[in-house]
């Protein structure tokens, strides 16, 4: 047996609610759905838009250390600005004065893009710090004074101890740029307020929040952490900052993960089945919940999803930990967080005989829906193999809701909302007035599709009319726009093929799946994974017409990628 911890300095001790696993609500689609198949002391008050930032916000506690460590007054953990007012700290980033959250901070009620930053009353210009230097918009950003991940950064990726400007999770105290693994490299990024839109189209997944369009590969880093930060705030919620503490044994095939935020405990105990060993050890593919795709030959874990947070009251893990800190999380960005949990763990256990470096994640139905947003929002995932999600996975809001307006029936964002606490609290506030709110959404799930990058992604999708294939399809033809800049746009691929039931696998899709495992997991370099197939009858518009939803231009990147887990 071992025994492994990472534990990030500076903890802060706090009382918050528990809750504990919940079953799952029958769907009242009951055909889609698969049978069996960190850091804060902040109670979230009601807050206004949670796209523009501002509102109430939170109530910090006292913070911690002071300056030079990683507790601003108020901040948590370091999320929401280490060391004073979000200044930099003695490992964070270099953001001065928290950077440039604007008025209120971070995008959700003031929220963190990232993680669940909770705007705070006195939070000012960007007090709390922008999750820029050190602050991960995607992953690491924790409640703070003004509610955004500051430049002192996450617990985990700035202030609390490790990453500071460029540095990711895990980097280690001094910073730096961390190539692999990191939970996510945009911790050295500033990512401003997202605003709401006025856009039947797809928001543009090239430009930057102040108007400029990416012209080097070097910039997708920071581009997807606005992209995450936009998803974060419109569609999920934040993902909540890695635990205070991280402490993992091995033993008889059972991974165990003990965590802490604050004074707050909680455990996760992991099945690992056919790993390999330490010094021979196997790719790994972790299933959200179950997967009917023939994975033989590799390692394997069965998440349970709704032990972390349930899908339908929110209760779990996340909850125990973070509470009420995570109220405006939904359960897909909190299984996301659970993976990420998962994998700390297997990085801490070698002798679980998994290779870290050739990970995958999967999932069907809804489940496939949480297997997109596990591979988007922890970049150690090295391929993303979603089966069947539709709506919330790989499908359009917009696109969805124009096949709703026509008489499809199909799951859109109004349904959704009011079916599953799948998508995080804010997110219904853009399905009402006819479907006419859902232009005002700063994102789309093409945004998800690309956050995959320059990691690989199959969409292994179904002819249902539930499922919105056009939508489904749509959004992985609008995502691989930005693998295709970079270069890479055979590692982003999209089947979908009918005549068969409900998260059952087709033989005619085993060859599209066999090039991407061959592709990127095998390491067979001659395996064609340009794939993009669409075999759909189930739809009022008949196929996804790019010139409809599209009018943005693919640019011609130069340089090179800062980060490539297949070079």
């Amino acid at each position: 047996m071992s025994h492994r911890s990472r534990k990030t300095p500076g903890v802060v001790k706090a009382k918050l609610p528990c809750g504990g696993a919940d079953t799952v609500a029958e769907s009242r689609r009951g055909f889609l759905v698969l049978g069996g198949a960190a850091v804060v002391a902040t109670v979230v008050d009601a807050c206004s838009n949670a796209v523009t930032g501002g509102g109430t916000g939170g109530k910090p506690a006292t913070g911690g250390t002071g300056s030079g460590g990683s507790r601003s007054s108020g901040g948590a953990n370091g999320g929401g600005g280490a060391v004073g007012s979000g200044g930099g700290a003695e490992t964070g980033g270099t953001t001065a004065k928290g950077g440039t959250m604007g008025s209120g901070g971070a995008p959700g009620s003031g929220g963190a893009p990232g993680n669940g930053g909770t705007n705070t009353k006195d939070a000012g210009a960007g007090s709390g710090g922008a999750p820029g230097s050190g602050g991960a918009p995607g992953n690491d950003a924790g409640p703070g004074k003004g509610g955004a991940p500051g430049s002192g950064g996450a617990p985990g990726s700035g202030g609390a101890g490790a990453g500071g400007s460029g540095g990711g999770i895990d980097s280690g105290g001094g910073g730096g740029t961390v190539k692999w693994p990191a939970e996510n490299t945009g911790g050295s990024c500033s990512v401003a307020a997202i605003p709401k839109v006025s856009n039947a189209k797809l928001p543009d997944p090239f430009k930057f929040l102040s108007g400029k369009r990416i012209s080097t590969k070097e910039e997708w880093t920071c581009l997807r952490a606005e992209l995450s930060a936009a998803l974060q705030a419109g569609v999920y919620g934040p993902k909540m900052p890695k635990p205070d503490s991280v402490t993992a044994t091995y033993s008889g095939g059972k991974l165990n993960i003990s965590m802490t935020v604050g004074s707050n405990k909680g455990a996760l105990s992991i099945s690992v089945s056919g790993g390999g060993t330490a010094a021979s050890p196997k790719p790994c593919v972790i299933a959200c919940g179950a997967s009917s795709l023939p994975l033989s030959g590799f390692a394997s874990i069965a998440m349970d999803p709704n032990s972390i947070a349930s899908e339908s009251n929110l209760s779990g893990l996340v909850k125990t930990l973070y509470g009420n800190a995570c109220a405006k999380s939904g359960a897909l960005i909190g299984w996301a967080w659970g993976c990420s949990r998962i994998i700390d763990g297997l990085e801490l256990c070698p002798e679980a005989g998994v290779d870290t470096k050739k990970l995958m994640v999967t999932g069907c139905s809804r489940y496939g829906k949480g297997a997109l947003t596990m591979g988007a929002f922890d970049e150690r995932v090295a391929l993303t193999l979603m089966q069947e999600g539709g709506s919330g996975g790989s499908a359009l809001w917009r696109v969805s809701t124009k096949e709703f307006s026509l008489g499809q029936k199909i799951q859109e964002c109004g349904e959704i909302s009011g079916e599953a606490k799948w998508q995080g609290s804010d997110f219904p506030g853009f399905c009402g007035n006819n479907g006419a709110n859902i232009a005002t959404l700063p994102c789309d799930q093409h945004f998800a599709v690309a956050l995959c990058a320059p990691r690989a992604v199959l969409l292994i999708e179904n002819d249902i009319d539930w499922l919105g294939p056009v939508a489904a399809y749509g959004g992985g033809v609008a995502g691989r726009k930005v693998f295709e800049a970079l270069g890479i746009q055979d590692r982003c691929g999209v089947t979908l093929r009918g005549s068969h039931t409900h998260c059952s696998f087709p033989s005619n899709q085993q060859v599209d799946l066999d090039a991407f495992l061959n592709r990127f997991i095998k390491g067979q370099t001659s395996a064609k994974t340009d794939i993009m197939v669409f075999q759909a009858t189930n739809t009022k518009l008949g196929t996804f017409k790019e010139a409809d939803w599209i009018d943005w231009e693919v640019p011609t990147l130069t340089g090179n990628l800062p980060f490539d887990p297949f070079a």
